[in-house]
């Protein structure tokens, strides 16, 4: 019996990370029905981008329909309880990342899931760097700058983020720690609502992914302070 599959979000090519299951699928007992992805966040965000875009190509090379499914919230910890307590057949998969697999077990002492016991890696599919960006009319237009205004002030730094596990969140606490800065998280339920905040002056600061920051930095809705990048 297949066990419980994960497609960890962490560049492999879809093809390369379908061939796994493709060879299953010449033997010809897997898999005679539609397949289920589910992903633990909204439509349109980066995960959901990557799932749809795999999803396609797993089902040309299993000639069957692989279907997202968007379970949002918990910083993804629904969408991967969703898949660890599904029937283990090979048929409903998890495009997951570094925050309900890795960083939720390590936070909390119960989590509803066992990413260790009840989930089985098939492949790396994407390494995403985060870019520091703050509004367009902030007056930081360094990393210097904002930590020795958030110090000279003696402020906390209101960080767009979504979700106590998320990457974006560890980044955004590492960076704190190490620059000796306070800062107070303020959680959206995805990056877009992040931005959308941080295009307003609602936040002041948030790590995002490069791909979903560069429209907004090209664009002059943000500005770009620092990348996790080389």
């Amino acid at each position: 019996m297949l066990r419980r599959n994960l497609l960890a979000l962490t560049l492999a090519s879809a093809v390369t990370t379908a061939l796994p299951l493709a060879a299953l699928a010449q033997s010809g007992a897997y898999p005679d029905r539609q397949v289920r992805l589910i992903v633990g966040f909204p439509a349109g965000t980066g995960p959901d981008v990557v799932a749809r875009t795999v999803g396609l190509k797993l089902g040309e090379l299993l000639k069957q329909p692989v279907v997202v499914d968007n379970r949002a919230g918990a910083g993804g910890q629904i969408g991967a309880q969703a898949v660890a307590k599904a029937a283990p057949d090979g048929y409903t998969l998890l495009l997951g990342e570094v925050g309900s697999i890795s960083i939720a077990p390590a936070s909390y002492t119960k989590l509803s899931y066992d990413p260790a016991r009840e989930l089985v890696a098939v492949s790396e599919l994407v390494r995403s760097d985060f870019i520091l960006v703050v509004p367009p009319n902030s007056p930081y237009r360094s990393v210097k700058e904002l930590v020795a205004g958030a110090q000279a002030k003696g402020e906390r730094v209101n960080f767009g983020t979504f979700g106590a596990e998320v990457p974006r969140r560890a980044g955004a606490e590492v960076f704190a720690s190490e620059a000796g800065l306070k800062i107070e998280p303020v959680h959206y339920r995805a990056t877009g609502d992040a931005i959308t905040a941080l295009v307003a002056g609602d936040v002041q600061a948030a790590f995002v992914t490069t791909a979903l920051a560069a429209p907004q930095i090209k664009g002059g809705k943000l500005r770009a302070l620092a990348t996790t990048g080389a």
